[in-house]
This record gives structure tokens, C-alpha cells and sequence, in this order.
């Protein structure tokens, strides 16, 4: 006979903001069918049933769907694990570029304008980039964007990215394309430029172009995968 132990956890959580009446969920569900970097499949689920139960077993590439990347992946010191929890519930600030060229870059120049209107990026907010990228999902085809072996799709030019990380010190990067690096970049410049600076990264994110420009909280909750370069992630913006 198996025995059956229920333990009571008491979980802490960040507050969110005074007020704060909406939730939006900025990922995209797991499924096999989803795109992924080079088009193979790397996500598998097998659901299990028994007497009474419903489970399942998955894998999955770490850089797959809605994901962080720790900034171990490319020199930073934190694997996924290590990131101190409280830089993952962070001022959340919104930079929309919807109707961009397919290779756009964020550039500088783009940053400036938004505080020239917004007021200065808080050290240490999480900065997700919105392009509309993600109306594609999860049509491999169109979501990847590839010609003659080359990517095509919006990023974040290595100037705004240092600018982001040095001068503002932001936590986190995030946007709803494949990659912060647009899709040409063939050595990850922006990738290479903020996390050896322990800026973490959200990639293939969802809604974007729902959020205002400032004034909420994100909440990022990746999977706690030991020694992990970055895993599947849950992201929510907390807005009044």
C-alpha cells in the first residue's frame, strides 16, 4: 500500500504593484510542432494515464519556445539556477518597434527616444523589445524567416544592447523574435556584449505589443534546471 504525505509550503512572493488588477501571459505554450533554431524537433511529451491519474514524460532543447537564456550561455557567471531570484521580478519596461523592416535592429537612437518620452530606463527593470514577431507563431516557415541558409527577422543592435547593459544596468532583456541578435548575425554580438554582465535573456516571448511602455512588473520563472545555459520560462506582466 502507498503511503501519502501532503506537506503545507508557505510561499513568499514580490508584491505586486499597489493596485495591480491584470495579468498578462507572455509565452507561448510547449508543443511539438513548435519552431525551433534549426528546425529539427527538440520538444517531446508522451502523456501517461493509470487508475485514477493523468501524467507524462517531456524533453526539451533548453533554448526552446518561450525561454530564458542564463547568462552562462555566452560568459556571464549564472547558470539558469543561479540567477538571484530577485532579479527575476523586476519594473518591466516595454520598447514597441512594431513595423520594422525583417531586419531591423534596435538601435540607439531607438532607446533615446523612448526615455526622451518616457524618462530614464530604472537601473536594474527588465526591458523587453516588442516588434510583432510573434504573429508568425509557430509557423516554422515564416517565424525562422530562412533564405539561402540565412535567418531574417528583427533584433537588437550591439550598440543599444551595451547601452542597455552598461550606462542603464538592466536585469534582463527579452523579445518576441527567435533571438536578441537579428537574424543575419552569425556571432551573437548582442548575446556576446550582455551577459558577461549577467544581463539574462527572454526569447521567442508573446504579446509584447499588449504592454504600455512602463508601469508594471514582470515576473520571469524559468525552469530551475541545474547548471542550465537557460530553460522553458513562464513570463507575466503585472499592470494596474
Amino acid at each position: 500500500m502507498r503511503a501519502f504525505y501532503f506537506i503545507t509550503l508557505s510561499l513568499v512572493f514580490a508584491p505586486a504593484p499597489a493596485g495591480a488588477q491584470k495579468i498578462i501571459d507572455l509565452g507561448h505554450s510547449l508543443a511539438v510542432t513548435d519552431p525551433s533554431w534549426t528546425g529539427a524537433r527538440v520538444f517531446e511529451r508522451t502523456p501517461e494515464q493509470g487508475q485514477g491519474y493523468v501524467g507524462g514524460t517531456f524533453s526539451s532543447d533548453e533554448h526552446f519556445g518561450t525561454h530564458l537564456d542564463a547568462p552562462a550561455h555566452f560568459g556571464g557567471a549564472w547558470t539558469v539556477d543561479r540567477i538571484p531570484v530577485d532579479r527575476l521580478v523586476r519594473p518591466g519596461i516595454c520598447i514597441n518597434v512594431t513595423g520594422k523592416p525583417e531586419d531591423y535592429q534596435v538601435t540607439i537612437a531607438d532607446v533615446k527616444a523612448f526615455e526622451a518620452k518616457n524618462g530614464a530606463i530604472p537601473e536594474g527593470s527588465i526591458v523587453m523589445i516588442a516588434t510583432g514577431w510573434d504573429a508568425r507563431w509557430p509557423d516554422q516557415k515564416k517565424y525562422m524567416n530562412e533564405r539561402g541558409g540565412v535567418k531574417h527577422f528583427p533584433g537588437i543592435h550591439p550598440d543599444a544592447a551595451a547601452y542597455l547593459a552598461k550606462d542603464r544596468k538592466i536585469a534582463g532583456l527579452g523579445i518576441d523574435t527567435p533571438s536578441v541578435d537579428y537574424g543575419p548575425s552569425a556571432a551573437f554580438e548582442t548575446h556576446k556584449l550582455t551577459m558577461p554582465l549577467n544581463v539574462f535573456h527572454i526569447e521567442n516571448a508573446a504579446r509584447l505589443t499588449s504592454l504600455p511602455a512602463k508601469g508594471f512588473t514582470l515576473v520571469v520563472a524559468p525552469i530551475k534546471l541545474a547548471g542550465g545555459s537557460g530553460g522553458p520560462t513562464r513570463v507575466f506582466a503585472l499592470l494596474p
